[in-house]
């Protein structure tokens, strides 16, 4: 087992274990060397920057312990704690004041309805909700309905999904080898040379000519010598010397 590794066994009722620092530094290592391949969702990397077989089992050993994390509720020990948990968010509402039978069809519709997230993201849901510190809309005046519990938990195991993501980018990515041969490199050469011509790029990378440079000068000076007239007409108007002229005060006028 490596420095990186989180092993503790995960469940339903158990949220994971927080990714220490060395596992997210390394799973950003190598995401910074994937190369999109040639479909949406295809990752490649070379075969010199991929990981190592210590560094693989330390990635694929924190897939599996998210990866179980997300399993829903599956036994009945299971069931029962996420029936206690919606019934004690109910309960914190007045607008909850159903009849002992009426209240244990609610929990159990919603229980149901609950049947594709774990435990531990409706506690956390839950409690957010209580605390009114939910990202879902709704109205607090009310107990929350099953639609609104299930989707403040999938927001809950949202940070889940996104870390199972990279780590899948990485794990699944395509090992190509590092030695480009002559006729893969006047492939890639020629495909790109293909592209440019159906975007219609040049394939040719053309150098200014002195007559062209000479005629970009001769417009720049036109437009430098057109700004400084300007600049001289306004400063007459406003009694105001030359720009290049030392200043010369105005006489006093003539009462």
């Amino acid at each position: 087992m490596t420095s990186v590794q989180t092993r503790n066994a995960s469940t339903s009722v158990s949220p994971p274990e927080a990714a220490t620092r060395p596992l997210l530094d390394l799973v950003s290592r190598f995401q910074n060397r994937l190369e999109d391949g040639d479909r949406p969702g295809h990752k490649l990397i070379s075969a010199g920057l991929a990981p190592q077989e210590n560094e693989r089992q330390a990635l694929e050993d924190r897939k599996r312990h998210l990866s179980a994390s997300l399993a829903p509720a599956s036994t009945d020990e299971d069931r029962v704690a996420l029936s206690r948990i919606v019934m004690a968010l109910l309960g914190g509402f007045p607008t909850f004041g159903a009849d002992r039978e009426d209240a244990k069809l609610t929990v159990s519709l919603i229980v149901r309805a609950l049947d594709d997230v774990p435990v531990w993201a409706v506690q956390k849901a839950a409690g957010l909700f209580l605390k009114n510190q939910q990202k879902v809309r709704w109205n607090p005046e009310r107990a929350p309905t099953a639609p609104q519990i299930r989707a403040e938990a999938k927001m809950v195991m949202l940070d889940v999904e996104v870390e199972l993501h990279r780590l899948d980018q990485v794990l699944s990515a395509e090992i190509v080898d590092s030695e480009t041969t002559e006729d893969e490199r006047k492939a890639a050469v020629a495909h790109w040379n293909q592209l440019k011509t159906e975007l219609g790029l040049s394939n040719v990378v053309t150098e200014r000519t002195d007559e062209e440079i000479a005629h970009e000068r001769a417009a720049q000076l036109r437009a430098n010598d057109a700004v400084e007239r300007r600049d001289a007409w306004e400063r007459e108007r406003a009694g105001l010397p030359p720009a290049d002229s030392p200043f010369v005060p105005r006489p006093a006028p003539i009462l």
